[in-house]
Parts: structure tokens; C-alpha cells; sequence
């Protein structure tokens, strides 16, 4: 679910992009107060691009915030799981060095 929900936001980004290059090159043929208005319209849709970038910065750090919150609480409340998961991870990266 949430990976649709960024592939959507990715979407209406590349949309709103395509949509502010049309506009500057409709403003580029065009002169006076027409010009004006696409130029405007175009920075307007890179705007709205960039708050949505800076909507999926802010919901990737809050993820990584909330994961790194979850593992310390994991590591707090279960030390010795933690060491022997660590453990046999070390121990099956050593094997798969080995017989490389």
C-alpha cells in the first residue's frame, strides 16, 4: 500500500514536470502578457513539484525514524536474541567467505 501510494507521488511529480516544460515552451513562442502568464503558470507547477518532493523527503525520514525507534527498542528488550541473531549471522557470512 505504501508503495503505491510513492509510485503515485511519483507519477503526479513526472506529470507535473512535463506539464511546466509544455508551458515554458508555450511561453518561449509567445509574447507580452501571454508569456508572462505561461512563465508564471510554469514556475507555479514546479513549485507544486517541488513540495512534492520535499513531502516524500519528510515520509522517508519519518520512516527511517520509526524503524530506527522500533529496532532500539527490539535491541533493549531482547539483548541475548539480538547476540545470537548477530551471531549466526557472522558465523554464516564467515562460512560463505570461506569456501570462496
Amino acid at each position: 500500500m505504501r508503495n503505491n501510494s510513492l509510485e503515485n507521488i511519483e507519477q503526479d511529480m513526472q506529470s507535473l514536470v512535463r506539464e511546466a516544460l509544455k508551458t515554458l515552451r508555450e511561453a518561449s513562442f509567445e509574447t507580452g502578457e501571454k508569456a508572462t502568464n505561461l512563465i508564471n503558470k510554469g514556475i507555479g507547477l514546479l513549485d507544486d513539484t517541488l513540495a512534492k518532493a520535499q513531502q516524500v523527503q519528510s515520509a522517508a525520514i519519518d520512516g527511517g525514524r520509526a524503524a530506527i525507534t522500533s529496532t532500539d527498542e527490539y535491541v533493549h528488550e531482547n539483548p541475548w536474541r539480538v547476540i545470537a541473531i548477530s551471531l549466526a549471522v557472522g558465523v554464516l557470512a564467515g562460512v560463505c567467505v570461506s569456501r570462496k
